[in-house]
C-alpha cells in the first residue's frame, strides 16, 4: 500500500479488486481491456479481430477464420460476461457494443502496468 494513502481511505474496495483479478487473469479479457483503454468502446466483431492478430503476433503463421470465429464465440459467451459481471466493461447486446464502464482508476492502473508488462520493452 502507497504510504501516502490511509488506509481509512481506499480508492477501491477489495472485493472489486478480487473481482477484477479474477477477471484479468485469462489474456483474452486482458486484451479486450488493453484496447478498449484506447479505444473506450468497439463492437464484438471488432475485439475479435484484435485478440485475434494481438493472440497470434509472434506466429508466422496464417490465420484461419476457424480460429477468428472460436475467439469471437469465446468472447461473446465467457470473456465479455465475465467483464460485464466485474463492472469492466457494458456490453449492449442489441448493437454489439463492448465500451469500457466506469471502472476505478486503480483498474485502469493494474490494467496498464499489464499492458506494459506484456508488451515488454
Amino acid at each position: 500500500m502507497d504510504p501516502e494513502q490511509s488506509p481509512a481511505e481506499p480508492t477501491a474496495s477489495p472485493d472489486l479488486l478480487d473481482d477484477a483479478f479474477l477477471a484479468l487473469r485469462e489474456r483474452d479479457r486482458r486484451l479486450v481491456l488493453y484496447f478498449l483503454l484506447e479505444h473506450e468502446t468497439a463492437s464484438l466483431s471488432e475485439l475479435a479481430d484484435v485478440v485475434t492478430a494481438w493472440s497470434h503476433a509472434d506466429d508466422s503463421r496464417v490465420i484461419e477464420p476457424r480460429c477468428r470465429n472460436q475467439r469471437y464465440l469465446r468472447l461473446r459467451q465467457v470473456h465479455i460476461p465475465k467483464l460485464v459481471d466485474a463492472d469492466i466493461v457494458t456490453h449492449d447486446e442489441e448493437t454489439g457494443r463492448v465500451s469500457l464502464a466506469s471502472c476505478p482508476e486503480p483498474i485502469r492502473e493494474l490494467a496498464a502496468r499489464a499492458c506494459a508488462a506484456e508488451a515488454g520493452p
